[in-house]
């Protein structure tokens, strides 16, 4: 059991209260759509050599929806949780064993509905202890990926893609070979645009 002085966490103070304040700061976009179930998904932060690291994970072939596409931890609401952090807390534990008494929360960002899943999701960050190894799902995760937040976040790039004859703007993050794009690369996109003072 960790002192009830020591703060949970690994960032660098300054730079989790930069990240803290601009959340608290930012307008949340939230969505309500009664026939659309609720979910949420974490934000990882760790801190690597003074610098800011971020966890997402890949999904296994074995999953319902967005198979083998990198993403956050986080899952759909169970009835269970109080809140919508206590759900992306118990799905980061389930799938890649993080323990909830590890993570702090930082803030939360919009609400966002995915088109194959049906979900409306909702993104928190969350400053982490790391643990020594990840205890990844076997049917749910393939893979845990650490990238270093400020490299990862110079790839950012917009292409245009179409659907159904509809044209949209898609965000892609590309590195050391990992390809994010969809409601995690959107989601990433806004997290890095609201935390981009404390980046530099």
């Amino acid at each position: 059991m960790k002192p009830a002085t020591q703060r949970v966490g690994s960032l660098d103070a300054d730079f989790a209260d930069a990240v803290a304040n601009a959340l608290a700061a930012y307008d949340r976009r939230l969505v309500e759509v009664p026939e659309r179930r609720k979910a949420a998904v974490l934000i990882p932060l760790f801190s690597r050599d003074g610098e800011p690291w971020i966890v997402l994970t890949r999904r296994t072939d074995d999953v319902p929806t967005h198979k083998g596409q990198i993403a956050f931890p986080g899952g759909g609401h169970d009835p269970h949780d109080e809140t919508l952090w206590d759900t992306a807390v118990r799905e980061a534990h389930e799938e890649i064993g993080l323990e909830p008494a590890r993570a702090r929360a930082l803030g939360s960002l919009d609400d966002y509905p995915t088109f194959a899943s049906g979900f409306i999701v909702s993104p928190y960050v969350a400053d982490i202890e790391r643990p020594d190894a990840w205890v990844m799902s076997e049917r749910e995760i393939s893979a845990v990926i650490e990238l270093p937040l400020r490299a990862l976040a110079r790839t950012g790039r917009t292409e245009v893609w179409e659907r159904d004859g509809i044209r949209f703007p898609m965000h892609i993050f590309e590195l050391e070979g990992h390809y994010v794009w969809g409601v995690t690369a959107f989601i990433l996109h806004r997290f890095l645009a609201t935390i981009e003072g404390a980046l530099r």
